[in-house]
Parts: C-alpha cells; structure tokens; sequence
C-alpha cells in the first residue's frame, strides 16, 4: 500500500515541483492551499492594500491539480487566523518599536500547523512543502532537524526554525538537494506553466513591501505627535511625522539630513523618539532572546553554536553566558541584533537546534 502526502501548494513552481517528485517516488498525493486572502485569484497586487494581496494562488492551484499532477486537492480557509495571529503581530510588534519577523510565525502557527491538522483528520502521516531545506541526523548528539539547503541563495531553515519538533518529524522537504535553477529546468519539462508561475516572496501582505504605508493605513499617525530623531550623543538633529515602521540598521527611509551616515539604532515609542547612530555605534556583541524553542535549549546541550539574525546573514559564532541560559556573546560584534527578529542557532553540520525571538541587545 503506498504511503499518503499531503503537499502544501501555493501556485509557484517549487510546491508543483514538489508534487510531482513525490508522485515519482511512489506515493500517494494530495495537495492543499491554505487560504490566507480574501479574493486571491488576482495575482497583480502592485500597490494594492495588504488585504487585496496574496502569497497563495487557488485558480493556478486548481489548475496543476486537475490539469497537470492529477492529485485530489482541498483549500484550508485559514483568513482570520491569518490576520489575528500574523497582521496581528507584525502590527503590535512595530507598535512597541521591535521588528518582527512574520514568515516564520506565518510557517508554525498557521501553514504548516494547518497542513498538519488537516492530514492527521484524513489519516495521511506525512506533510510536504517546497522549502529548500534539508532534515539531518547528527549521529553524534543523537537528534533529527532542519538544516541548511543545498542551494544557499534559496536556504529556507531560517523561516522554518520556529516550527514545533513534532511537525517537522512528519515532514518531507523534496527540494533540500536541488537549487532553483534546476527546479525550474525540471519545471519546464514536465510541462509546469514556469513562466506564469509567481515566486511567493517574504511578507507577502505588504504592498510594495512599504512597511510605513501599512502601518499608516492600519494604526495611523498623527500629525501632531512628531517623533524626535537624535544622533548618538542624544542631540536632536530634526523631527519626522513617526517612527513606526523603521527599524534597526536602516539608513534610508528616515528622511533626516546628517553629515556622516547615520542607521536607525533603537525606535523608542514612549519618548517618541528615533535613536540614531554610525555604523560603529549599531554594532552589538550580545544579545538576549525570549521564547526558546529547540533541543538546544530543551536537553541543555553543550555544543559549539553559530547564529544567524537573517536569513541572508552569515552565521556568526557565539557562547551562552554562564549565568543565564537566554544571553550569549557574539565572537565578532554584528549590526543585526533587532529586537523581534528571530535569532536561530545551527550546530557545526549545519542542522537548526534552536530558536528565539530577540529581546535585547544584552
């Protein structure tokens, strides 16, 4: 009897893909999309409000499974939990002036959390999706996790770092061995429409990706309330209408003329303030996070880490400090200490054991 998948499908090429392999391979496949938008069957979302966006394409769905792959597929409405628990927390968190990092709370509360729930009803044990990411043992610490795909450029371990062990012990993730370039080429063969295909990109509820213009549409800024922008010995240098939507290491977008160049280093939202600073200045060399997840921090390993801020960044060396088991060192300082990113540790083979939300600089 074949075993069941359930691949998560978006309408891009990298879940289509992902179909088709798993088909090849001998299983028996379902496909399914979580339904995020209102009225996502129009793809043109150039400036056009987050509520008109879409990451997700039913009708070209719709389209590969009957078309196409051949494969029985469901849509899971998942609108409001959407806009509760994505929108939700990416607008509180610029409220209290962090950054937050809302495809990697979109991935564990609301995608694959919903493939998840929705294979165990039909009693289908695995879940796929098009992520370039790879599972790994380490036989010498004896655990399973994500790690780094083949292809760098297109590495997704970061944005699925906050996804509980117990989902991604049933996951398969085809594309963890190929690069982009060579699942388009696959694509094409196969008669995938590549050409048509949109490539989901990060926040994909932001028109143009303008975080201030969501921001003012959702929480609004008043033009009585100007926020202060002080450089690095706390002098004033000018006033901007709000400082919500800015974040640490930016340069531009502030607005405020400076005779060296200046990066947004903290956004104050008591005081109303934008604390700026040089290069040097924004430079961290600890940090401190919150809500810890991971066999890092739940078997208390001691292994060598390195950490990674983005999920374009280098990873960076690092060592907890004796005295609590949420602050750590940097090894060489970086700029990319933000409040509200994710913080997420790899060992040295590369395989994610750990994750939290930044809390502080330390």
């Amino acid at each position: 009897m074949r075993q069941k998948v359930l691949v998560g499908l978006s309408g891009g090429i990298d879940s289509a893909v992902t179909a088709i392999l798993l088909k090849e391979a001998g299983f028996d496949v379902y496909g399914a999309i979580v339904e995020i938008w209102e009225g996502q069957e129009n793809g043109d979302t150039e400036g056009k409000p987050w509520y008109e966006r879409a990451c997700c394409h039913i009708p070209m769905v719709e389209f590969l499974c009957k078309e196409l792959l051949g494969i029985p597929h469901v849509t899971l409405p998942r609108i409001k939990a959407f806009q509760d628990i994505v929108v939700g927390s990416f607008r509180a968190g610029y409220k209290s002036g962090t950054t937050p990092n809302p495809c990697t709370v979109c991935n564990a509360e609301i995608k694959l959390q919903s493939l998840r729930e929705w294979a165990t009803s039909q009693n289908i044990p695995y879940v796929a999706t098009g992520h370039y990411v790879q599972k790994r043992f380490s036989e010498r610490e004896g655990y399973w996790g994500i790690a780094e795909g083949r292809d760098k450029r297109k590495d997704q371990s970061y944005f699925l770092s906050r996804v509980d062990e117990s989902i991604l012990d049933k996951a398969i993730f085809p594309l963890g061995s190929w690069t982009k370039q060579e699942v388009r080429s696959f694509g094409r063969k196969k008669g995938l429409p590549v050409d048509e295909m949109v490539e989901n990109m990060e926040a994909c509820f932001l028109s143009a990706k303008n975080v201030p213009a969501f921001l003012q549409r959702e929480i609004g800024f008043r033009e009585a309330e100007k926020w202060s922008v002080v450089d690095g010995r706390g002098l004033q240098i000018g006033t901007i209408p709000s400082g919500l939507g800015l974040t640490k290491g930016q340069r531009r977008g502030v607005g405020v003329p400076s005779a060296e160049r200046m990066y947004v280093r903290k956004v104050d939202v008591s005081e109303k303030k934008v604390l700026m600073g040089t290069k040097e200045e924004i430079m961290d060399a600890s940090f401190e996070i919150e809500s810890p997840m991971g066999p890092y921090f739940s078997k208390k390993m001691e292994i060598p880490v390195r950490v990674r801020f983005r999920s374009t960044m280098e990873k960076i060396s690092c060592r907890p400090r004796r005295d609590a088991g949420k602050s750590f060192d940097l090894l060489v300082p970086s700029d990319g200490v933000t409040p509200g990113q994710v913080a997420v540790f790899y060992d040295e083979e590369g395989i994610v054991v750990g994750s939290g939300i930044i809390s502080g600089t330390g």
